[in-house]
């Protein structure tokens, strides 16, 4: 549906263009999202949403990276978006701001260093072989399931130090959390968000009825060692912060594999670029990350402003695309065609500023590794025909089925 059938007024008293969309759920058919926010930023570089508690959209690249480096006046929210209302519980660090997320921050940037990221490559790589491996030989699969979702989410099982025979439950509450177009609904949602608080719970509950030297090693329980300002970490703060990791740690990487995959299956000419040239795959991975983009940040104005001329009142609530802003022609000549020799200005699409994405290096590594071990086993590829893909918008995109098919071996 074009968004001129959405129901779209002009208001001058805000200065910006108003629309009336359905913005978080299902949608129907590939890159629906995508394309929404492309019309979007033809809009305007601020749009009003009139959804749930409404919002202000920032699309264009330019006030995108003017937004998010100026955590003062636009710190991140603590309000749900479709209610208005203060989250009961708060994921840190990524929903802190000021000096205690840069002391969170802090903690956690040795573990998500470039070098670290290299420590676990063979591992990676490892897991990325038995995935394709397992699924090589049936000639198609529903790439979300069977591959993005699995991968790092046994990478994650790992770096924290959780058992890898848990593996299918984490994958469950992930689907019915993250996925919204689960048939689940909200009740089936808040009960798996209850079953991963207890999951971190019992966790932390048996790791502290051990002796240190008794402790499985991994994230879980070295956090568990940490302080600041001289003051453990509660407990509290500890199941925050490792249901923040939980979040982010596993879908981010799922959802940009699902673009990602979607684009090379449908656009044989990159695809072949990377087959015949396995050396080019990480400035593809940067170009793919650049064009389509997974996370729409919130934002929360601390004060009266204005952003690209519209008027913006304390208080009121604010989505950075970076969806919107990676495919900006503005900052990206032709930005909606792949270019994997493009140079020029870098992306924005794990943030910038404070808040800018800590898991970056670890990201990039398990994306590049997954279309390296893929298409030295699968070169070719296509999107099953018939096959059905959705698309969930919202804070974050994602693909939720993704049915490919090949030629199988015989």
């Amino acid at each position: 549906m074009s968004m001129s059938q959405r129901g779209i007024a002009t208001r001058p008293a805000c200065g910006c263009p108003v629309v009336d969309i359905q913005w978080e759920g299902p949608m129907r058919e590939a890159l629906a999202g995508h394309l929404m926010l492309d019309e979007l930023r033809g809009m305007g570089p601020v749009i009003k949403v009139l959804e749930g508690a409404s919002f202000f959209m920032v699309t264009n690249h330019e006030d995108v990276l003017r937004v998010a480096q100026n955590p003062a006046t636009f710190p991140q929210t603590l309000k749900v978006f479709a209610t208005g209302e203060t989250m009961p519980f708060v994921p840190i660090p990524e929903f802190l701001n000021g000096p205690m997320h840069t002391k969170w921050r802090r903690l956690l940037a040795p573990y998500f260093s470039p070098r670290e990221a290299l420590k676990w490559e063979e591992r990676i790589r490892e897991r990325a072989a038995e995935l394709i491996e397992a699924i090589l030989d049936k000639g198609e699969c529903d790439f979300t399931a069977d591959f993005a979702l699995r991968y790092p989410t046994s990478i994650f099982l790992e770096i924290m130090g959780l058992p890898v025979d848990q593996l299918e439950d984490l994958l469950e509450w992930e689907t019915v959390i993250l996925h919204s177009d689960v048939e689940q609904g909200s009740d089936g949602r808040h009960v798996a968000q209850g079953a991963v608080i207890e999951y971190f719970m019992t966790a932390i509950a048996t790791r502290r009825a051990q002796a240190p030297e008794e402790r499985p090693p991994g994230l879980v329980t070295e956090a568990m060692n940490w302080s600041i300002d001289g003051e453990p970490v509660s407990d509290e703060d500890l199941l925050r912060f490792y249901l923040l990791m939980f979040m982010a740690g596993l879908d981010t990487v799922t959802a940009e594999l699902g673009y990602t995959f979607l684009h090379l299956a449908t656009h044989p000419a990159d695809r072949k670029q990377i087959v015949d040239n396995p050396a080019i795959i990480p400035k593809a991975v940067e170009e793919l990350l650049r064009l389509y983009p997974i996370v729409n940040p919130p934002r929360e104005a601390a004060e009266d402003t204005e952003i690209a001329g519209c008027p913006v009142r304390k208080g009121e609530l604010l989505v950075l695309s970076l969806p919107s802003a990676g495919r900006d022609d503005s900052a990206y000549p032709d930005a909606l065609t792949a270019d994997f020799e493009r140079g020029g200005r870098p992306h924005l699409s794990f943030g910038a500023g404070p808040h800018r994405c800590l898991g970056s290096h670890l990201a990039r590594h398990e994306l590049v590794i997954a279309l390296e071990e893929w298409h030295k086993r699968i070169p070719e590829y296509w999107v099953k025909e018939g096959g059905s893909i959705t698309e969930t918008a919202g804070a974050m995109m994602s693909l939720n089925s993704l049915p490919l098919q090949w030629t199988a071996r015989s």
